[in-house]
């Protein structure tokens, strides 16, 4: 108890050198705050007034570390459109409702124990808008990044470029277009895009790529969208360096670190995912799918599948996802299916055993990591009847 209280009086002093509370009302109305701690720093959200379907808000910051900060950045939460920016500058496109707001270019350097603040007014129609649970800061203190950041990064990517893909596609650009007609371009070139919170692009796609990448990763990263074929289709990959260390992230197939640059390396050793349980189930209910899907469009019953000696997900071993396997059948489908976001994953399909019973199936898929020995079950153990 004595810890715990030292701990609250530390962080209310803190909070107090800089006007910061820790307590926050209950209804949005002027005088609302919220006070938040991260490592290196406190932040308090502040309600300066709600008027005329708008608020406006003050974001104060203090630096707890021993180290003067540089180019800082705030994310959080917002669904108002923030029209304008005091003492920072929006840096994450207005349609997010992620913001960020960086500093404004004069007042990114804050010393140990200093505050800096600014302030934006948004439009808020029937002034509905909540104080963020959490926030993020960012600064230049934080410039390690781990294979697991790296990996994640080009997963956030890849989904921003497909978001991307699919807004060009409904104005009729087609997904060779894009590349040709320069939307990649920077991120196509030979060394990737640069991303950072003091880079700036004049293109919607790297304003929006170099914002997702400075969110997962910080210092030195280059940003790297290539062209490839996955099943016989033209698709895309996504790389991210840490210049560094020379790691690189990718997806899909997130690596060691080791992948070469500039092509999708499937050949790099996979990165020890540590798949949860909840990983592990999704998969096999995506697998059960799989396969009732199969069974129906081929018009098969399932022990004829079963007995099938080319099944591999039937057999002792399994089947390991992996994208490079050459399959055919059901392993094709359960494979294509899962290697994007379960690749090393191991999928067995098998009878229902005697004593269970469930009413919808009669046979059930499990999954397994094979580096930590965790399973996955479809159906859930608690809807299976003894």
């Amino acid at each position: 108890m004595k810890s715990f209280k030292k701990i609250i009086s530390g962080v209310t002093a803190l909070t107090l050198a800089c006007g910061l509370s820790l307590t926050a009302s209950a209804e949005l109305k002027a005088g609302d705050y919220k006070a938040y701690k991260g490592a290196g720093y406190m932040a308090k959200y502040e309600v300066l007034s709600v008027k005329d379907g708008k608020s406006t808000v003050k974001v104060t910051l203090k630096n707890t570390t021993k180290k003067k900060i540089n180019n800082w950045a705030v994310r959080f939460v917002n669904y108002g459109n923030i029209e304008s920016v005091k003492n920072g500058k929006l840096f994450s496109p207005d349609y997010w409702m992620f913001r960020i707001i960086k500093d404004d270019g004069t007042n990114g350097s804050v010393a140990p124990n200093e505050c800096v603040s600014f302030s934006f007014t948004m439009t808020d129609p029937g002034n509905s808008s909540d104080i963020p649970e959490g926030i993020t800061v960012y600064s230049d203190l934080d410039k390690s990044n781990s294979v697991k950041d790296l990996n994640k990064t080009a997963f956030a990517c890849y989904n921003g470029i497909d978001q991307i893909l699919n807004d060009y596609k409904a104005k009729g650009v087609s997904f060779d277009e894009c590349f040709k007609n320069g939307v990649f371009a920077n991120l196509n070139s030979k060394d990737g895009m640069k991303t950072g919170f003091n880079y700036k692009y004049r293109s919607e796609t790297d304003r929006e790529i170099n914002a997702l990448a400075s969110m997962f990763s910080r210092g030195n990263i280059s940003v790297y969208v290539g062209r490839t074929e996955i099943d016989g289709k033209d698709t895309y990959f996504v790389q991210v360096k840490d210049n560094r260390t020379g790691k690189v992230g990718q997806y899909p197939h997130p690596t060691d670190g080791t992948a070469e640059w500039g092509k999708l390396d499937l050949d790099a050793p996979l990165y020890n995912t540590n798949y949860s349980e909840s990983n592990l189930d999704l998969a096999a209910s995506d697998a059960h799918n799989c396969v009732e899907d199969y069974l129906k469009a081929e018009g098969l019953d399932y022990q004829s599948l079963l007995e099938n000696d080319d099944f591999q997900a039937a057999s002792k071993d399994g089947l390991k996802i992996d994208m490079k396997a050459s399959l055919t059948g059901c392993d094709k489908i359960i494979n294509d299916k899962l290697k994007f976001n379960y690749e090393g994953m191991i999928v067995y399909v098998s009878k229902m055993p005697s004593n269970k019973y469930v009413f919808w199936t009669d046979f059930m898929v499990q999954t397994k990591d094979p580096a930590t020995g965790k399973t996955g079950q479809d159906p859930q153990p608690e809807l299976v009847l003894r």
